[in-house]
């Protein structure tokens, strides 16, 4: 199941190095596909030219086992998300300061230099309020932000998983691409 941290870890920390991709101008776009193995992706592009980007997400997707699809979308949920760094916590704990501060849920997660962050997932208006109860128990939050979480795992094979990847890395690559989130989970 490494692999499928690996896919993660690769998806999680795209948005940093795409960060940077946000200042140019355009319109935001949020594409719906289907990829490997029936795992659905939500694909955010800036662009100024649509049919462009319309053209190259359709042939990336082609290529590497994925299509553009209606309904993606019902997988995920818009949440908030509070990054912290994980500092030694135990997975317990992490759950235990995850009530406490109000949040719905934590995921453990590696951030692009591989440390392990822990990720507070929480309603949307609560955001501020989990970040600073989380401050006020100790934790070293490093972001809040919004995000799509999936609410429905698509359990891949390892095949699919290495395909997948693949997807994912062509997608990342192309300059339009903003951000893709998926509901990827290693079969274990």
């Amino acid at each position: 199941s490494m692999r499928g941290e690996e896919v993660r870890r690769r998806m999680s920390d795209n948005w940093q190095m795409q960060m940077c991709k946000k200042s140019k101008p355009g319109v935001q776009y949020l594409y719906e596909a289907a990829g490997p193995g029936g795992c659905t992706l939500l694909i955010e592009v800036l662009t100024d030219n649509n049919t462009r980007s319309h053209r190259e997400i359709k042939r990336i997707l082609m290529k590497n086992g994925g299509a553009l699809c209606e309904g993606a979308r019902r997988n995920f949920d818009r949440k908030g998300v509070v990054a912290a760094s994980r500092d030694g916590v135990s997975s317990e704990k992490a759950l235990e300061l995850a009530i406490e501060a109000g949040a719905e849920d934590v995921q453990e997660m590696e951030d692009e230099e591989e440390r392990p962050i822990l990720q507070f997932i929480c309603d949307i208006a609560s955001m501020k309020a989990v970040r600073s109860a989380l401050e006020g128990l100790g934790v070293h939050t490093l972001s809040a932000g919004l995000e799509f979480v999936s609410h429905t795992p698509s359990l891949l094979t390892q095949t699919q998983l290495e395909t997948a990847s693949t997807l994912l890395d062509a997608l990342n690559d192309c300059p339009d691409v903003v951000r893709v989130w998926d509901n990827i989970h290693a079969q274990t």
